[in-house]
């Protein structure tokens, strides 16, 4: 006897649509693993550096050699955030690295600066030259907001000084100032490589020194413990390793091109004074 078979056949969008989802859903786990993996990939965006430093009290002598090997170094702040912020939303570490501390006390102001430098190139020697065109480690205080007067210092790699006290930005500038007083600014240049040698392939340079108080006496001088100075850190570096020099800084100098005496964007330096020791038992 004949059987009748009833096959019920399922319509052709039911076995469609659940495979359809299948294959969107795979191609969708696919792509969210490849945009992780090149998330992955790609750089952290650049974070900007602190806009607030500490000059800390030197509480033991400083010898001024180049080494910095003092434990007075040791408990100074590194400023080591060089970048180049004029960049704007591309702004960027600096190729090169630095790291500087300063420290005071109550005759001088103390400055440390070591940085990777694999062509050490400085070929200008005098006293107050023109020293930007060199491999050159740079520092400008302007002790009062409410006053225009800043000063200037730089040490290339040769061991050179610049020293200038700017009364008024725009005012004659360099060529105007540069030998406008006295300065007494120590400073003694390490090098790790050959200076002027660009064949070869040098690590880095540092500078060590120290300015006394009286040299800003323009301006009043010794700062109190816990005045606040404007201030900026930065530096030129010139290279057969890339196209240059690169110009960089610890200071949020936004200006559309590179401008170290754009004063009103400096970074902040407060100076922290001596830990006040506990008085003797009689």
């Amino acid at each position: 006897m004949a059987h009748t078979l009833n096959v019920r056949i399922p319509h052709p969008w039911r076995i469609l649509l659940p495979l359809s989802l299948v294959l969107v859903g795979g191609i969708a786990l696919s792509l969210g693993l490849h945009k992780t993996e090149a998330t992955a990939d790609e750089p952290a965006p650049f974070k900007p550096p602190p806009t607030t430093f500490q000059c800390r009290w030197a509480d033991t002598p400083i010898t001024i050699d180049g080494k910095a090997d003092e434990d007075a170094w040791k408990h100074a702040q590194v400023i080591d955030n060089f970048y180049l912020p004029w960049l704007g939303k591309n702004a960027r570490a600096a190729k090169t690295a630095t790291k500087a501390r300063l420290l005071w006390d109550r005759e001088y102001i103390y400055f440390f600066a070591e940085m990777e430098d694999t062509d050490l190139y400085a070929d200008v020697t005098e006293h107050d030259g023109q020293l930007w065109d060199n491999d050159v480690f740079e520092l400008f205080f302007k002790p009062a907001e409410d006053k225009p007067g800043y000063y200037e210092f730089q040490v290339n790699a040769a061991g050179a000084v610049l020293d200038m006290f700017l009364p008024r930005r725009g005012a004659g500038g360099y060529r105007r100032f540069k030998s406008d007083g006295d300065f007494h600014v120590e400073a003694k240049v390490k090098l790790d490589g050959t200076l002027n040698h660009w064949q070869d392939k040098d690590k880095g340079w540092s500078v060590e020194g120290r300015i006394p108080w009286k040299d800003f006496l323009r301006t009043g001088g010794r700062p109190e413990p816990g005045e606040a100075w404007k201030f900026a850190l930065c530096r030129y570096d010139y290279s057969v390793d890339f196209e240059g020099p690169e110009l960089s800084t610890c200071a949020p100098l936004k200006s559309q091109t590179p401008d170290f005496h754009h004063h009103e964007e400096y970074a902040t330096l407060r100076f922290v004074g001596p830990t006040a020791s506990p008085r003797a038992r009689r």
